[in-house]
């Protein structure tokens, strides 16, 4: 007689597949609520990988789509494997950090609780509502956020946010606790960080202070202009071109009468060079020198020809030692978004006419370049701009390399980890704070 199979053998290889992903998740569930191990310390791992980057030795791949474990929890003991516990502390909502971590954040939240100002109030509602229908109105958007303890960590991040920041506590060691790794401080992701400020009302605050810093530049500059720059202006204008007209923006030749002089001669010469010859348009946000919006077009015969992108440079009192950050803008003020699925009509910039949006790029609309080494949310994996980032370069240089990095493409595709990194890192155009790239430049 004939055994029968148990299953038939459609379901069968069903079950051989979904059997490994089953038993990896109740291993993962254990070993990480096993391991005391910061969420911090292995999330970073999603924004190291460029384009089809490999785990190292050790690391599985669920732990680093899933976040928040190390090396040690992923070689825990087999007898780790399997315990109830952790299983049962995934699903109550604390698989986001480890039993120490979840014990230190109901401490911290007793001690909050006492101390919240009378009008606190968290904007969590407000805040998924900005995140789309496909995020607020998906079952899936509760349960993660539940099982991996995102909505615990969050909220208890915004009740230090609110009573901290009514303490004038300055915003800078606000962030600084919650990105810092436990027992210093809530071992957040970028992206946790912007939703805790958001819901917290701090972001409001930051704006502010972002505007009122610009005032205090432009009140460095004084009304007479700079004898060495009108020069230099004189001499680089007989190159310009009907691109860019030869027309330099005021602030190039004017006189800086505030700290970090040698920094912004160097930006105003630059932004002389790159004006004055036409190179590229570029634009002062807010009239302000240290941060740049420069256009830049696809070369001709590569897929980005006829295509228009806005790279935001940001510059500090480090440039030119250290790099600027680099990342393009996702959504350009005054740019109509996108057509999809196309084809495109060409009002929208960065879609050449007749471009298609095809379904494996995702329904995210934005205005970053299709490439294998540009993420959605603007960062760019490029070793110029980061470890291999010398004084010698210049924003004129950057923008060279770009776009011979997107004329040497060989598939026009976002990142293979885009969705990691953006979970990863959120919405932050800080690159500069990124680490662990892993760059992969002979790739495109």
């Amino acid at each position: 007689a004939r055994r029968l199979p148990l299953l038939p053998p459609a379901r069968s290889s069903t079950l051989a597949l979904l059997l490994p992903c089953l038993v990896s998740a109740v291993a993962l569930s254990s070993t990480h609520a096993a391991a005391s191990t910061s969420p911090q310390s292995f999330r970073s791992a999603g924004v190291r990988a460029c384009v089809g980057a490999r785990p190292p030795a050790g690391e599985s791949l669920i732990l680093r789509l899933r976040g928040g474990a190390t090396n040690a929890a992923a070689k825990a003991p087999p007898s780790q494997v399997g315990k109830v516990g952790g299983l049962i502390g995934n699903v109550m909502g604390m698989g986001g950090a480890s039993s120490a971590s979840v014990g230190r954040m109901a401490a911290l939240r007793a001690e909050m609780q006492g101390k919240l100002p009378g009008e606190a109030k968290d904007r969590k509602l407000m805040y998924f509502l900005t995140q789309g229908p496909k995020f607020f109105l998906n079952p899936y958007t509760y349960i993660m956020r539940y099982i991996r303890g995102t909505e615990l960590l969050v909220s208890t991040a915004v009740m230090y946010c609110q009573v901290h920041s009514a303490e004038d506590k300055p915003i800078e060691d606000i962030k600084a606790f919650l990105a810092s790794p436990g027992p210093e401080g809530l071992s957040m992701t970028p992206g946790e960080i912007t939703e805790a400020l958001y819901r917290s009302g701090l972001d409001a605050g930051s704006a502010a202070d972002a505007a009122e810093k610009v005032g205090a530049s432009m009140a460095d500059f004084a009304d007479e202009e700079d004898e060495e720059l009108k020069q230099f202006t004189d001499k680089i204008s007989k190159g310009g071109t009907t691109k860019g007209g030869g027309k330099v923006h005021k602030l190039a030749t004017q006189k800086w009468t505030g700290s970090s002089g040698n920094v912004v001669k160097r930006l105003q010469k630059e932004l002389i060079t790159i004006q004055g010859t036409g190179a590229y348009e570029v634009e002062l946000v807010n009239d302000n020198i240290f941060e740049w919006y420069v256009t830049l077009e696809g070369s001709k015969g590569s897929f980005y020809e006829n295509e228009k992108f806005k790279l935001r440079f940001k510059f500090d009192s480090t440039y030119p030692q250290e790099p600027p950050a680099v990342t393009f803008l996702a959504k350009v003020p005054g740019w109509p978004m996108p057509e999809v699925p196309g084809p495109a009509t060409g009002k929208c910039p960065t879609q050449a006419v007749g471009a298609e949006w095809p379904a494996r790029w995702g329904p995210r609309k934005h205005h970053c370049p299709i490439h294998p080494h540009v993420y959605t949310n603007g960062n760019i994996c490029l070793s110029t701009i980061y470890d291999d980032w010398s004084p010698a370069f210049s924003v004129e240089s950057v923008c060279q390399s770009l776009i011979s990095m997107m004329a040497s493409a060989k598939e026009k595709n976002p990142p293979a980890d885009n969705e990691m990194h953006l979970d990863a890192t959120g919405i932050s155009d800080n690159a500069k704070k990124i680490k662990g790239w892993d760059f992969h430049d002979a790739e495109a």
